[in-house]
């Protein structure tokens, strides 16, 4: 089977995805796209990457309260952004290598892209890296945030239940509802391989009994795990679903680019 994982990142300079190893760049997933294993791949680097410098609290849970930060440093901004474009103009054909985003939401909802980028980008995946930690009020606060992230025209919900099963088991009614909401939007649910999700055959499962696209993501921060399409077909095989009812995520075409990037 063909895999192309919608979820990925790459480290090398200008540095677009800081938690990424420096090894990881462009060239890296173009080789892998030679193998047959690989059908095609979306650089989707870290938005708040384009906003801070990695010296300057950068990470959502560091921000999440505090969303002007995102605007602070608007010369280093554009400079990073004028350079993401250049890079994702010079290694993205569209077909087998697409550009890409994966963004969050702050606590007022502001989302942490640019709003002018969307034109230029194949795959927006958007992610819940930080919930509040209040155990008691868990899910309110999943959804409050899942119902931010999904008033945005977001292509891909990343990793969905990955804060929220770090401070506890996910019921069945939890995972349903959130597909649900998903599905309703036109928004596909990503199975990822970085940091697996104990229940993603039922994640798997249920998507395909609900009729919600899935990407598959290995969400690569290392090259060590750009041989996780194995962890895919794992999925698949404990989900025990019949592979061709699978909804494979494509991306769409977004509307025309604009003439130039403003603020």
């Amino acid at each position: 089977m063909l895999w192309s994982s919608w979820h990925n990142h790459t480290g090398d300079d200008p540095r677009f995805s800081y938690c990424a190893d420096r090894d990881l760049s462009p060239d890296v997933y173009r080789r892998l796209l030679r193998h047959s294993t690989w059908q095609s791949f979306a650089l989707t680097e870290h938005a708040f990457a384009l906003a801070l410098p990695d010296d300057c609290d950068p990470w959502p849970f560091q921000w999440y309260y505090q969303p002007q930060r995102l605007w602070t440093h608007r010369a280093f901004r554009e400079d990073k952004t004028a350079r993401y474009l250049e890079r994702m103009g010079k290694v993205c054909d569209g077909q087998r290598i697409l550009s890409g985003m994966e963004v969050e939401v702050a606590c007022d909802g502001s989302l942490s892209m640019e709003a002018a980028l969307w034109p230029y980008i194949h795959v927006v995946v958007g992610s819940m890296h930080f919930l509040p930690n209040e155990p008691t009020t868990r899910f309110a606060e999943h959804f409050r945030q899942l119902d931010m992230l999904l008033e945005h025209p977001i292509d891909i919900l990343g990793h969905p239940f990955r804060e929220l099963s770090r401070r506890g088991p996910v019921p069945d009614e939890i995972l349903e509802e959130t597909l649900l909401r998903a599905r309703e939007v036109g928004v596909a649910v990503e199975i990822n391989a970085h940091m697996p999700f104990e229940r993603d055959p039922d994640v798997l499962a249920c998507a395909v009994r609900l009729g919600v696209r899935v990407a598959f993501g290995l969400d690569a921060h290392h090259r060590s795990e750009l041989g996780l399409h194995t962890y895919f077909a794992q999925v698949v095989a404990d989900s025990a679903v019949n592979p061709d009812t699978i909804r494979h995520f494509e991306p769409i075409s977004k509307t025309p680019k604009p003439r130039q990037i403003v603020r």
